[in-house]
């Protein structure tokens, strides 16, 4: 009795047989089936000529002018080593018989440079008189007085300042200081450009903007300018500032009235005969 396969089985059957493994076979019960193989892609007929279409060959014409046939390049031809130590020893004898021509053709070529005049700037002909670096301190009392004073540029003793100031606003004012405010203005301050640090016109900009934030759009009646870096700053200042046509006192600055107690005293006067008038 023989039994059948499936087409797969039957295939796998037969793969394995040719293998020569038939260890596992029933050899009491044949099996049958159908195998189906895949056509050989790469099988031909018999008997058959294999034929190639030629391509075909274009004549060249050799009368045409763009047509180049190939140049052979030329052997190299080695250099015999006693024509080469003879060049060498010849280019010595040159070299050793006119030094001064070579010396000549070392020389460095000088060239005569026109001085080159360059415009200087009018801001820089004024930072002549304009001290930088500078630190000075603003204080606006009582929306009535603005006091702008020089400062060393290691200042501590800021509370002695602030009192000296209050006393000062409270004797010309005659009356009780309720509201104030301080500031510093230093240049160039944080700024490390140093074609910017150089400039009169960004340090007088920047001046007039520390002023301006202060006042805040007020005018003060009265001025106080202590020092000569706030008296040169101020005169800075265009015409028409606001500040250059109020009364104005010119004392010293606060730091060295707090060192020397007579100069209070002078600074007084000067402020009782400048704001009377």
């Amino acid at each position: 009795m023989s039994r059948e396969l499936s087409q797969y089985h039957a295939f796998q059957t037969r793969c394995l047989a040719d293998l020569g493994v038939v260890s596992w076979f029933q050899q009491d019960e044949p099996v049958n089936g159908a195998i189906w193989l895949a056509p050989n892609p790469w099988q031909m007929p018999e008997n058959v000529a294999v034929s190639s279409p030629s391509m075909p060959v274009p004549e060249l014409d050799m009368e045409d002018e763009t047509f180049t046939p190939h140049q052979p390049s030329a052997p190299v031809i080695p250099v015999d080593e006693k024509q080469k130590d003879a060049s060498v020893a010849n280019l010595r004898r040159q070299l050793d018989a006119g030094p001064e021509v070579i010396v000549e053709d070392l020389q460095p070529i000088e060239e005569e440079l026109a001085p080159i005049q360059a415009p200087v700037a009018e801001g820089d002909i004024t930072g002549a008189r304009l001290p930088m670096p500078v630190h000075l301190c603003a204080y606006w009392l009582a929306e009535q007085l603005l006091i702008i004073t020089d400062l060393p540029r290691s200042f501590a003793d800021q509370e002695p300042l602030d009192k000296l100031s209050l006393s000062l606003a409270k004797a010309l004012l005659k009356q009780d200081i309720s509201a104030w405010q301080s500031a510093h203005f230093q240049w160039p301050g944080r700024l490390t450009n140093r074609h910017l640090m150089a400039r009169v016109d960004w340090a007088v900009g920047g001046f007039e903007q520390f002023i301006a934030n202060q006042l805040d759009a007020a005018l003060p009646a009265k001025l106080i300018v202590a020092g000569e870096q706030s008296r040169a700053y101020l005169n800075e200042l265009n015409e028409q500032h606001p500040l250059r046509h109020i009364s104005t006192a010119n004392v010293h600055s606060l730091p060295q009235m707090l060192r020397i107690p007579e100069l209070r005293k002078e600074a007084w006067g000067v402020m009782q005969s400048s704001f009377s008038s």
